[in-house]
């Protein structure tokens, strides 16, 4: 992992690392969307949650 790191900070892909933008997720990935806009670590946790809340604040107002 160590290797792996050192690589990674010697690379372009650098401007790459994001950290979640989850409420309490404090995660770093490396986004390697096309665009590189991904947001969260993980779809599945963090985004889901967010866009659950999301949808939730909608229809409650």
């Amino acid at each position: 992992m160590a290797r792996d790191a050192l690589d990674l900070v010697t690379s372009p892909a650098l401007g790459r690392v994001r950290a979640c933008a989850g409420a309490d997720c404090g995660a770093l990935f490396l986004d390697t969307s096309r665009p590189g806009t991904r947001r969260w670590c993980s779809m599945n946790t963090c985004g889901n949650r967010a866009k659950k809340d999301t949808q939730r604040a909608k229809t409650t107002t």
